[in-house]
């Protein structure tokens, strides 16, 4: 059985069995597939090792068909949900929130670095540089125009760096507060409603996996080699080893 038929079967259980949020629970297994295929399982392996579609809509069709029959024991049930919300928000408020604030803070600050870096490199290797000179809050280091054109190809290159580090954090944030999305899904909802969890390591697929290392290691390429070229022509054009102090970028 392939993923279409085994969702498709899924879909058409849960219908059958009455789960009225049968479309959520559809989704989680097909991103289910989609992981576990990006690590190289065929689909037919991974619905092998799936629980039947009959078996999975009995189960959630269970606890629906026990949660609208059964009256007993509702307070002691609904004591219970709420003992589960008030004890994952607590450490929502004080644990989890702040990490991800942090961790999406550190990845704009990875962005801003990222813009920094193509505004600066752009703006050397166009030959910019003497219109900042006066400038109060704008300044690049007065150097010959081909000495600032390979600097700025190295800032480039070191922003495509900067790219590929900042989207590889974005993806492994975002992939750790899914997790934990589902992670709340299954502590607060239904009892015995367990989706299938995600995995905390990175997913992603073998095409943009293949384009982000490309794009890593030609950046890298680049940035050594524009600025020690750029590093060699300042000593020679300044007769000096120290060509800041030469062209006095530090008075």
């Amino acid at each position: 059985m392939n993923k279409q038929e085994y969702l498709t079967a899924l879909e058409k259980a849960l219908r059958v069995a009455g789960v009225r949020d049968y479309a959520d629970i559809v989704d989680e297994y097909e991103e289910h597939f989609e992981m576990k295929t990006s690590d190289g399982f065929s689909e037919e392996e991974i619905a092998a090792k799936l629980a039947s579609p009959t078996e999975i809509a009995g189960q959630f069709g269970e606890i629906e068909k026990s949660g609208d029959s059964r009256l007993s024991g509702i307070f002691g049930k609904v004591f219970t949900r709420i003992f589960k919300i008030v004890g994952v928000v607590s450490v929502d408020v004080a644990v989890v929130g702040p990490v991800f604030l942090m961790l999406y803070g550190w990845i704009v600050t990875f962005y801003g670095m990222l813009f920094t870096f193509s505004l600066t490199g752009v703006f050397m290797a166009a030959g910019l540089g003497q219109l900042t000179q006066n400038h109060p809050y704008i300044n690049t280091p007065p150097m010959p125009y081909v000495c600032s054109l390979f600097v700025g190809i190295s800032l480039i290159a070191l922003a495509g760096l900067s790219f590929v580090g900042a989207d590889y954090c974005r993806m492994y944030v975002n992939q750790m507060f899914r997790k934990f999305i589902r992670w709340h899904k299954n502590v607060i909802g239904k009892k015995g409603a367990v989706s299938p969890p995600l995995p905390l390591r990175l997913v992603i697929g073998a095409k943009k996996r293949r384009v982000l290392r490309t794009m890593a290691l030609v950046s890298l390429v680049v940035f050594v080699v524009g600025l020690v070229i750029g590093l060699a022509l300042m000593m020679i054009l300044s007769g000096s080893f120290e060509p800041w102090h030469v062209w006095g970028w530090f008075m």
